[in-house]
């Protein structure tokens, strides 16, 4: 072999190594979503959850075809079911909202908490909590009843711009819930 051949070979096997070393650095650099995810804090059911900013009880979970808000009519009907959570919060430091809701399903969807007409004014997103009194009510999300056996419910202080911020994670059990024809919401309340 001459000369100029090895140095051929060894510039294609250099070559080769730095792009092999650029793609595993590409597949294994966390991204910037990774750095700044939500701090996840880990519940269970009927305990308390706490975290910097806010205490979260998750008493019990009710799935329905249709939802009956308080004063508001007729009832809600959904393609999917209703999930309704029903939980007390406490704020610690400041009066503070809970805008981000969410369910993920054990195969990995996530289903948003449902934005209907008057839940605004009953569930608990649309409270404010005033630090140090704890507040009764429910979060709603729309998802397939069949999908709540195995999920986990989500729940941060901001729906965006939730980088490093506190985000309970709780566990709905892996239980069927009962189905029922009607869900009756009640207005979240101070206990």
């Amino acid at each position: 072999m001459t000369v100029l051949t090895r140095k051929k070979l060894l510039n294609v096997g250099l070559t080769l190594a730095v792009l092999v070393a650029i793609v595993g650095l590409y597949r294994f650099t966390p991204t910037q979503q990774d750095i700044q995810q939500p701090t996840s804090v880990k519940g269970i059911v009927g305990r308390a959850v706490q975290t910097p900013r806010f205490d979260l009880t998750v008493d019990d979970v009710r799935v329905g075809k249709k939802l009956r808000i308080p004063h508001s009519t007729p009832d809600r009907d959904s393609l999917t079911a209703f999930v309704v959570v029903d939980a007390g919060v406490t704020a610690k430091r400041e009066p503070m909202h809970i805008f981000g809701v969410k369910i993920r399903s054990a195969d990995g969807i996530t289903y948003l908490g449902s934005n209907r007409s008057g839940l605004d004014r009953v569930d608990l997103t649309g409270t404010e909590f005033a630090p140090g009194i704890p507040v009764r009510g429910s979060f709603v999300v729309e998802m397939p009843a069949d999908k709540v056996p195995g999920a986990t419910l989500l729940v941060t202080e901001k729906s965006i711009l939730n980088d490093l911020e506190p985000q309970v994670t709780v566990p709905l059990g892996d239980d069927d819930p009962q189905l029922q024809d009607v869900v009756d919401l009640t207005a979240a309340s101070e206990t």
